[in-house]
């Protein structure tokens, strides 16, 4: 896998990353304009792509979608040339532009529901991932960075719980921050020398532990993990 600059601020001071590829394509991407976090919130938010990597959900979310076209084009393949169904619409006659308009309104309402379960499937990675970051010490920090990039984003904190439950791919920031708060208390925050490595600890990671994220992450362009 690989680590990747964009050049971001060149087109706004929009700030975010991303994670995308799988197996030996994997690749994560940091805009230039969140090298002005501090370098634990830096370490944070990479951790954060980790957890996507570290779950598969990008696999996932390619699953998703060739899912999602199947139902498209099986739906498609029941209305598109039923003459029963043409009849109940006052059409004699079967064309494709007329089977075409049948399946858009039938698929509409389908479609809703589809894009809805995906929108509620994307809130939980999200989460997913913050409990990584948070898993290998970098809690606050996430918390801090999430503030930071909201507030340059000028994103808002607190929307509507149903108008976010509806549109949000990604869970409201006032939310994430409770999750990540959430998990720290739930979390034992002492661990042996021989558990370091175990996903149960919160703060406890050590400066060397941190060094390859931190070289990854500030480094330079396209970087090996």
């Amino acid at each position: 896998g690989k680590l990747s600059q964009v050049d971001g601020s060149k087109r706004s001071s929009h700030s975010n990353a991303y994670m995308y590829g799988f197996w030996f394509e994997k690749r994560i991407v940091l805009f230039d304009t969140l090298l002005n976090l501090s370098h634990d919130k830096i370490l944070a938010i990479l951790a954060h792509e980790l957890g996507h990597w570290k779950h598969g959900h990008t696999l996932q979310m390619m699953l998703q979608g060739f899912a999602h076209q199947f139902v498209i084009f099986y739906i498609y393949s029941a209305v598109a040339w039923n003459e029963g169904l043409f009849r109940s619409f006052g059409f004699n006659d079967k064309s494709v532009l007329i089977g075409l308009t049948l399946f858009s309104l039938i698929f509409s309402p389908v479609n809703e529901v589809i894009s809805l379960l995906q929108t509620l499937l994307s809130r939980v990675y999200e989460f997913q991932a913050d409990r990584f970051s948070a898993s290998l010490g970098y809690g606050d920090s996430l918390k801090g960075g999430l503030k930071e990039i909201s507030e340059q984003n000028l994103s808002c904190f607190n929307p509507d719980p149903w108008y976010a439950w509806y549109h949000y791919s990604h869970p409201p920031l006032v939310e994430r921050l409770r999750g990540i708060e959430k998990y720290q208390a739930t979390t034992t925050t002492s661990c042996s020398s021989e558990g370091d490595d175990q996903p149960g600890r919160t703060e406890a990671a050590t400066e060397a532990e941190k060094e390859p994220l931190l070289a990854a992450a500030t480094g330079g362009k396209d970087k090996e993990l």
